[in-house]
C-alpha cells in the first residue's frame, strides 16, 4: 500500500492532494485545503490576490542564524485523460494505483508534476527529523497554463535568500537553467457554405502517446494535429475536399494525442479517399515504429453539414501542416534542444472559425523570435490574426549558486557518484522568479517522473524516498 511507503509524511500529503481537484485556474479547493492546514498546524501563512500561498516555519534549534530558504512548487496540475475515461477533473479525486515501483493514476494524469514536490515541501514542515534554517514554503497557482501565479508575485513578498525548486523530473539530475517560452495564438473568422453536398466522413488520428511539450519534444512523438492535417492535405492536393470541422489537442503545453476532422468529398471519389486513408494508416505505423506504435486512423461516415469551400479548406490544412512544431534547433554548445514549438490545440468550426494555439520554447531570446517570425509569416499569408502572450524568460545558469554547489556535495556524499548538471528545455518558474528576485540563488531537483502531461504519467516510488532524503540533507548543509 502507498501509505506504508517511505517517506510516510510525503505520501500522506500526496494522497491528500490527489483527493482534491486542482486543474490550472481552478485551484480554489486546494488553496482552501492549505489555508486550513496552516491554521490547524499553527503555521504563519500569507496569500496574495491571485492565490499564491506562503507557509512559514521557524528554524530548528541551532539554525536560527542560517539564511532563509524557500521551498517552491506549483499546486495545479495538467488534466489529460484517455478517450475512454469519464473522469471529471473539476469534481473527481484521482484514482491512484501502484504497479511495481511505479505510481500511476488510472486513465488520467497523475499530478506528480508538481504534486510530489509540493508534498515534499509540506512534509518538511512536519518532519521532526528535518534540520533547517527559517523556511518559506511557496505554493504557486496556474503554472501549467502560463505561469500566472509566479507572474503576479509582488516584489519583497518573499524574504528568502536561497530557493529550492522541487519541480524537476529526473533523479540524479541537478537543474541550473531552463528554456523560456511564449504562447502564440492564430485566429481567423471563416465563412461556411450551408449547402451540404457530397459524402461526409469523420476522420480521426488517435492512439498517440502525447507528452510534455518541453521534456518530451525530442522523442520524435507524433503530433495528432499535424498528422491529421498531413493526411487530409495530401488528398486535397489531388481532389477537392471541403472541411466542416477540425479539432485536436486540449492544452498548448501537451503534445496532442488525438485529432478529428469532418470532411466532404465528391461521391465519385469514395474508393480513392478510403484507399488514401488506409495508405496513410500504414505510413504512420511505419514512421512511428518503436516510438508511437499505437497511432491509427479511424474513419466513419457522418451526416452532411455546412463546410468551407475547397480552396479555403486546402489553405487552412496547408497552414496546419506548415506551422512549426517539434524540434526547431538543437544547441551547438550543450546536449539539449535549443528551440522548439508545439502545435497544441486546433479548432476549426462554424462558430469559432480558426483557432490554433502554439507554445514556442527556447533557451535563447533569438530562438523564440525565430519561431514567432515563422508563425507571423504564415498568419499573414492566410490572413489570420496572431496574438502573443504569457511569455516568460529563460533561467540562465549561475554556477556559483550556493544551493547548487551544496547539492552537488550532499549528493556525492550520499551516493558516491557525481550529480548530472543540466539545462532543460521545459519551462520552470525559476525564470520569472529570478527576474522578480534577482538576488535569489536557485537550484531545481526532484525524483523520476515519466510521461508528464499525459495519462501515462507515473512516478518512481523508490526515487521519491531518495529525493526526500537528499532534500533534507541539503537543508541541513545550507546552515552556513
Amino acid at each position: 500500500m502507498l501509505k506504508e511507503q517511505a517517506p510516510k509524511l510525503l505520501w500522506q500529503h500526496f494522497m491528500a492532494m490527489s483527493a482534491i481537484p486542482r486543474p490550472s485556474k481552478k485551484e480554489e479547493k486546494i488553496c482552501q485545503f492549505y489555508r486550513d492546514y496552516a491554521k490547524q498546524r499553527g503555521f504563519l501563512y500569507r496569500e496574495d490576490e491571485i492565490g499564491n500561498i506562503v507557509i512559514e516555519k521557524p528554524a530548528t534549534p541551532g539554525y536560527e542564524t542560517a539564511p532563509k530558504i524557500i521551498l517552491q512548487g506549483h499546486i495545479d496540475m495538467v488534466c489529460q485523460k484517455r478517450e475512454s475515461s469519464d473522469h471529471n477533473f473539476d469534481e473527481d479525486p484521482l484514482q491512484l494505483r501502484v504497479e511495481g515501483d511505479w505510481l500511476y493514476a488510472t486513465d488520467t494524469t497523475l499530478g506528480a508534476d508538481n504534486g510530489i514536490g509540493v508534498a515534499a515541501a509540506i512534509a518538511i514542515l512536519e518532519d521532526e527529523t528535518a534540520e533547517h534554517g527559517p523556511l518559506e514554503v511557496l505554493l504557486t497557482v496556474d503554472e501549467e497554463q502560463g505561469m500566472g501565479g509566479v507572474r503576479h508575485l509582488q516584489p519583497h513578498w518573499l524574504k528568502g535568500e536561497y530557493l529550492l525548486n522541487l519541480d524537476s523530473e529526473e533523479e540524479g539530475v541537478c537543474i541550473v537553467g531552463c528554456a523560456g517560452g511564449i504562447d502564440l495564438v492564430l485566429t481567423k473568422p471563416l465563412h461556411f457554405d450551408q449547402e451540404a453536398r457530397g459524402l461526409f466522413y469523420e476522420v480521426t488520428v488517435e492512439g498517440l502517446r502525447g507528452g510534455h511539450s518541453g521534456i518530451d519534444i525530442d522523442q520524435e512523438l507524433g503530433n495528432a494535429n499535424q498528422l491529421l492535417a498531413e493526411l487530409l492535405v495530401d488528398y486535397a492536393h489531388q481532389s477537392a475536399l471541403r472541411l466542416a470541422l477540425f479539432e485536436g489537442g486540449t492544452l498548448r503545453n501537451a503534445i496532442p494525442r488525438s485529432a478529428r476532422a469532418i470532411v466532404a468529398i465528391h461521391e465519385a471519389h469514395q474508393a480513392d479517399f478510403e484507399a488514401h486513408l488506409n495508405e496513410k494508416r500504414i505510413i504512420f505505423k511505419e514512421r512511428f515504429k518503436g516510438v508511437d506504435e499505437g497511432v491509427t486512423v479511424r474513419v466513419a461516415k457522418v451526416e452532411p453539414q455546412a463546410t468551407l469551400d475547397a480552396e479555403n479548406s486546402q489553405e487552412l490544412l496547408n497552414l496546419l501542416l506548415l506551422l512549426p512544431s517539434g524540434v526547431i534547433r538543437r544547441s551547438t554548445e550543450l546536449p539539449i534542444v535549443e528551440t522548439s514549438c508545439n502545435l497544441g490545440v486546433v479548432t476549426i468550426n462554424e462558430e469559432m472559425g480558426l483557432m490554433a494555439e502554439l507554445l514556442a520554447r527556447s533557451v535563447t531570446h533569438h530562438g523564440v523570435d525565430q519561431v514567432r517570425s515563422c508563425v507571423k509569416a504564415l498568419a499573414i499569408m492566410v490572413g489570420a490574426f496572431l496574438e502573443e502572450g504569457n511569455d516568460y524568460p529563460a533561467w540562465q545558469p549561475n554556477l556559483e549558486s550556493l544551493p547548487y554547489l551544496k547539492l552537488l556535495e550532499v549528493y556525492r556524499a550520499q551516493t558516491g557518484e557525481e550529480m548530472e548538471v543540466s539545462v532543460i528545455h521545459a519551462g520552470l518558474e525559476t525564470g520569472l522568479l529570478g527576474e522578480k528576485y534577482p538576488q535569489l540563488q536557485m537550484v531545481s531537483f526532484g525524483p523520476t517522473i515519466k510521461g508528464a502531461h499525459s495519462p501515462d504519467e507515473r512516478v518512481n516510488i523508490p526515487s521519491v524516498e531518495r529525493f526526500y532524503e537528499l532534500l533534507k540533507a541539503l537543508l541541513k548543509a545550507l546552515k552556513a
